[in-house]
Order: structure tokens, then C-alpha cells, then sequence
């Protein structure tokens, strides 16, 4: 009986600690289930925020990021919302323990894309990202384009960046009040904006020649009002931005731009947006915050969609001067004074102001209705004189475009036949001296001594490089009076016929060929098109064949408008500074003796791509082969 006690207690021992094990993988597996049960297309975009919730710039952006997630389908994309606050908890411990609760909060959580709403969101981001988010695309929208030398090229970055508000603004107001000797920047305190006043200090160093910049920061609120008081012309405040924690209230930048105004007894300026203007500064340049959180969100989609953001160029929002009209009347400022396009805000109007056109209009009206017939009858006479001598003008251009088309045809049919004239005139000779060359060489070669055979190989030679010549020169001729028929054409069964006529000739050299052409349709004129070809195809098998072991590579590539096909060749090359010598006619870079040629087939290829619309142009580097490209326009369905 006991070994049976002892076996049902090992059994029931081990069901035990069976049924454990199973609740410990239930708990385990059921956060990764519930994952998996989301919906696959749903998407996190966590907003990193510098200042609070209420804070006006992050309102705008969060008005503007509901607003362009209205254009996806619901549900598609969740968004997670945080805030810095580092003008409230300032320090390195409050920066480590805000990354801790974002650690924590978002570690069962994917989050897609990050969007960090200032340089300070940015630069928390940075230092956190591998700890919080490693390998999350991060989408900046800042006041100047931030320093990512140091940053991996991925996960990427890119942004929106509103650049030069600060040089904008200080820029203006030293224009309207050029005698200013001494500018009071205020920018916070270097605790709570260290970044800040960095970015602000670089922007506004070029300034420093024109004036004296006297940067009022890490200042108790009283002690900077102080200064602010002293502050005698010529001199200018320019207000950047500051907040106070003072007990039991907190002072927003608005507010203390506003006591700064009240005890300032010189101009005061500041950027222009949201709450800033109208609290007593003259003005400056706004940024747009809605159009930058709008593009800053756009951004995020495109990466969420699959874009890298490495892909996203920077964005440059520019910025526009805002004024207050009443600080303008104050200081003596004329409107005309201002910056073309200026906006100005909290001006008082006039009646004649305000209701200018209409008064006008109403007096114009009753003058123009006395005009308008009077005017009406002049004008039907004048336009019947009109028609008459235009008829006649009419009549006179078309006879002349008639007699100088005429003239053009038979200009054209004239060098037409001189060219053909001339090819013949000078082919005849050539003939002889090659037929009797060659009667020579057949019937007389043992009379000749060596010296007399080379005179002879000499003028073989010469006959027919002649004979090239002017069969290019015919050639040259009849690309420039041809018809022009640019249709749609498959470029692929073009190039692979081409290749297809030197396959043999280039075996032969053992050169190496490659093709990469993808297909696409180009406009071009057919003839045309395979002639630039071929003569590329000779040129590079040309030079080529010198090479050790030749290689020959045709390819062609897409562009948003059009196609760019190319033959490359590892010959000798040449030096970039002969680059459009080399497609003018009778231009060669090499001797005769090196390599044939008679100068007239790149001029060939440049005028058939010009008259059809498209570029011919090489690269090379002397001793590295080159490239020859031509550009043509494609086909759009």
C-alpha cells in the first residue's frame, strides 16, 4: 500500500506543477496574443510636446494633426500625445525620471513614428531614443534646422524647420530704427532654454559688427524688468521668449512679454505668433504654426505609408512679417517703411478706409457712364478700320510666308542636289585612285620596293578614310534635312536590335557586353534614335578594344519625365575639359594613327537628340573609360 501512497503523491506532485507551468505561459503569452488580435493596420504616432497641453503652439498643432488624420481611414492611426515640460521640471533628474515613465508606459506599445514639436522635444529624443524607441523614425518641426552630424543615417530623421525668424526679426527692426546702438535680447534662462539661446545666439552673430547685443537671460524676473527700464535710445528689446515660476502663479511667455512692454521706454519686438502679437511689441516674423504642424503630420504619414525619412528633405516653412499697427503709430513707424507683404493687425479704419472702393466706385460709375458710349461709338469705328487693315496685313503675310516657303523649298532642293553633286564630284576620283591602287598592289607589287608599297598602303588608306568622310559628311547632311517623325517607340527592341548588328564585331574583340535595358516608351524620331545609338555602339567598341580586358555596358533608367540611356566603355577616356569639343564636327582627341575616325559621328548624335527634342552629353575621367548618355523625352499615357 505505501509505494502505491508514494506513487499517487509523486503524481499528483507533478499535475501540480504541471498546471503551474501552463498559468505561468497563459500569463506570458496573453499580452503577446492580445497584440496579435490588433488590427495590422493600425498605426502609433507619439507627439512629443515641449510645454503643456494648453500651451498655444501645441493647441494649433494639435488642432492641425486631428485635422489631417481626417484624411485616413478611422482607426488607421492612434496617437499618443506626452509633454515635456522642462520650463517646469528642469534638471537632469527630472529628464531621466520623465524617461523612465515614458520607458514604462510604452513598453508593450509599437510605436511607428515620433514627431518631436521644438529643438528642446528634439534633443530629449535624441539622447533617449535607443533606451525609449530604438529604431523609430523621429519627424522634427523646429524654429532652426538642428545639427544632425552626429546621428546614424538610420533610423532617419527629417522635418519641418521654419528657419531665420530670429536673424528676420532683428534684421527688421534695426531697418526701421537705424541709429539703434545696443539691441537687449531676452531669451529665458540658460537652465530652462539652453538649446534655445544656443540657436539664438548662432542665428543673430552676424550682428554683432552693426550692433552691441547685450543677451538678457538667467535673470529673476524683477532684476530683468530692471533692465528692461534702463534700457534708453537708441536702443531696441528684442523679446524671444521667457516664462516665471513665481509662487503660486506661473507666468506665460505672453504675460511676460507684456510687463516687458509696460516697463520698456524703447521699441520692443518679438516673433509674431500666436499670442505674442498685440501684447505690446512692434512686431516681427510670424511662423506659421498651422502650415508647419500640418507638413510635420503630413511627414509622419508618408513614413507610416512605408517612405524612409532619410528620403524627406528638411522642409524650409518661410516665415512673414506681422505687425501691430498700434505700436507702429506709437514709435512713429510708417507702413511704407515695412517689409513688401507685411501683415497688419489692430488697425483702426477710417469711413473713406474702410469703405475707399465702394466711395470711389460710386463716383467713378457716373463718370464712366458718360464716358462709355462715347467710347463704344469710337470704338466700333476704330475696330471696323481695324479689321480692314488687318485683312489686308493677313493678306500680305501669307503671300509672303507662300514666297519665302518657296524660296526655303527651293534653297532646300538646291544644296540638296549640290550636297549630292558634290559627293559624287568627289567620289569619282576616289574610285579611280582606289581602283587603280588596287591594280597596282594585284598586277605591278614585285616591281615596288618596300618604300613604293608603303606609299601605296598610304594612299589606300587615305582613299578611303576620304571615303568615310564623305559618306558622313552625307550622312551629317541628310540628318539635318530629313523629315521629323517623333512617335512613341519601345526603346528595348531598338537598343536590342543595335547590339544585335555589333554582337559579332564584338566577339570577335572579345569584348565583354552588358545590357540593362527595362523597357520603357520614348518620343523620338526612329531613324534618328538608332543612328545616336549605333554611333555611340562604334565609338565604344573603338576605344574599347585598346583595353586590357574590354567591357561595354548599355543601359537606360527612368527619370520623372523622361529617359536617360547610356553606353559605357572602359578605354582610355578623356579629359572633361574637351567635353563639348568632342560633339562639334571634324573634333577629335586622338591621333588618326591610334585610333580611326573621322570626327563626324558625335556631331551626328547631338543633332539628331537636339532635333528631336532630347540632350547628348559624355563623362569621363582620362585612363577610366567613358560614358555616353542621351536624354528623351518619354511617353506619357
Amino acid at each position: 500500500m505505501k509505494p502505491r501512497r508514494d506513487l499517487a503523491k509523486l503524481f499528483s506532485l507533478r499535475l501540480a506543477g504541471g498546471m503551474a507551468l501552463l498559468v505561468c505561459l497563459i500569463l506570458t503569452l496573453a499580452p503577446l496574443v492580445a497584440r496579435a488580435a490588433e488590427t495590422p493596420s493600425t498605426k502609433s504616432v507619439l507627439v512629443l510636446y515641449w510645454y503643456g497641453k494648453d500651451f498655444p503652439v501645441n493647441v494649433v498643432f494639435d488642432r492641425s494633426f486631428q485635422t489631417v488624420l481626417q484624411s485616413v481611414p478611422a482607426g488607421s492611426v492612434e496617437y499618443y500625445p506626452e509633454y515635456l515640460e522642462s520650463n517646469r521640471f528642469q534638471g537632469e533628474k527630472q529628464s531621466r525620471l520623465f524617461s523612465q515613465t515614458l520607458r514604462e508606459k510604452y513598453a508593450d506599445r509599437r510605436i511607428d513614428v515620433i514627431i518631436a514639436l521644438s529643438s528642446t522635444a528634439l534633443d530629449f529624443l535624441l539622447k533617449y531614443r535607443h533606451e525609449l524607441f530604438p529604431g523609430v523614425p523621429i519627424v522634427f518641426q523646429t524654429v532652426t534646422r538642428p545639427d544632425l552630424s552626429g546621428q546614424p543615417a538610420e533610423p532617419g530623421l527629417t522635418g519641418v524647420v521654419s528657419g531665420g525668424v530670429f536673424r528676420n526679426t532683428l534684421d527688421v527692426a534695426l531697418k526701421l530704427h537705424p541709429a539703434t546702438k545696443q539691441a537687449f535680447i531676452i531669451i529665458g534662462t540658460p537652465e530652462r532654454d539652453k538649446t534655445l539661446e544656443a540657436e539664438v545666439r548662432g542665428e543673430l552673430r552676424e550682428f554683432e559688427g552693426r550692433v552691441e547685443l547685450t543677451y538678457l537671460s538667467d535673470l529673476p524676473l524683477g532684476e530683468m524688468l530692471t533692465q528692461v527700464k534702463s534700457a534708453s535710445e537708441p536702443s531696441i528689446i528684442f523679446y524671444v521668449r521667457d516664462s516665471q515660476d513665481e509662487p503660486g502663479k506661473t507666468l506665460s511667455p505672453a504675460d511676460v512679454l507684456t510687463l516687458v512692454a509696460q516697463s520698456a521706454q524703447v521699441p520692443v519686438y518679438s516673433l509674431s505668433f500666436g499670442s505674442l502679437l498685440g501684447r505690446g511689441s512692434v512686431g516681427g516674423y510670424a511662423i506659421n504654426n498651422d502650415a508647419c504642424a500640418t507638413r510635420a503630420t503630413e511627414i509622419a504619414l508618408q513614413i507610416i505609408n512605408g517612405a524612409r525619412p532619410q528620403d524627406i528633405p528638411v522642409v524650409e516653412m518661410p516665415a512673414a512679417p506681422m505687425f501691430d499697427w498700434r505700436q507702429l503709430q506709437r514709435w512713429g513707424i510708417s507702413e511704407d517703411q515695412l517689409p513688401p507683404g507685411s501683415d497688419i493687425r489692430f488697425k483702426d479704419t477710417t469711413i473713406w478706409e474702410q469703405y475707399k472702393r465702394r466711395i470711389i466706385g460710386v463716383f467713378a460709375l457716373s463718370v464712366l457712364q458718360t464716358v462709355f458710349i462715347t467710347f463704344l461709338l469710337a470704338e466700333r469705328r476704330r475696330r471696323k478700320r481695324a479689321n480692314e487693315d488687318l485683312d489686308r496685313l493677313n493678306a500680305e503675310l501669307e503671300q509672303r510666308v507662300d514666297d519665302r516657303t518657296a524660296e526655303l523649298a527651293a534653297k532646300t532642293k538646291e544644296l540638296e542636289t549640290f550636297s549630292y553633286s558634290v559627293a559624287h564630284d568627289l567620289k569619282a576620283p576616289l574610285r579611280g585612285i582606289e581602283g587603280y591602287s588596287r591594280l597596282l598592289l594585284e598586277e605591278h607589287l614585285e616591281k615596288l620596293d618596300e618604300e613604293g608599297r608603303a606609299f601605296l598602303n598610304t594612299i589606300r588608306d587615305s582613299t578611303g578614310r576620304m571615303n568615310q568622310l564623305i559618306d558622313d559628311l552625307l550622312a551629317y547632311s541628310r540628318m539635318e534635312r530629313r523629315a521629323l517623325r517623333v512617335e512613341s517607340i519601345d526603346l528595348r527592341p531598338v537598343v536590342e536590335t543595335l547590339v544585335e548588328e555589333r554582337r559579332a564585331e564584338m566577339k570577335e574583340r572579345r569584348i565583354n557586353l552588358t545590357v540593362e535595358v527595362n523597357g520603357g516608351r520614348v518620343m523620338a524620331d526612329s531613324e534618328g534614335l538608332a543612328q545616336a545609338l549605333r554611333n555611340y555602339l562604334d565609338n565604344a567598341i573603338k576605344f574599347a578594344g585598346a583595353a586590357p580586358e574590354p567591357r561595354i555596358e548599355v543601359c537606360a533608367e527612368e527619370t520623372g519625365k523622361s529617359c536617360r540611356l547610356w553606353v559605357r566603355d572602359n578605354g582610355g577616356g578623356f579629359d572633361m575639359k574637351y567635353h563639348d569639343r568632342i560633339f562639334e564636327i571634324f573634333q577629335r582627341l586622338h591621333r588618326l594613327e591610334d585610333y580611326p575616325g573621322t570626327g563626324v559621328g558625335l556631331a551626328i548624335v547631338r543633332k539628331a537628340m537636339e532635333r528631336m527634342g532630347g540632350r547628348a552629353w559624355a563623362e569621363s575621367r582620362v585612363g577610366q573609360g567613358a560614358t555616353f548618355y542621351l536624354e528623351i523625352a518619354k511617353h506619357h499615357n
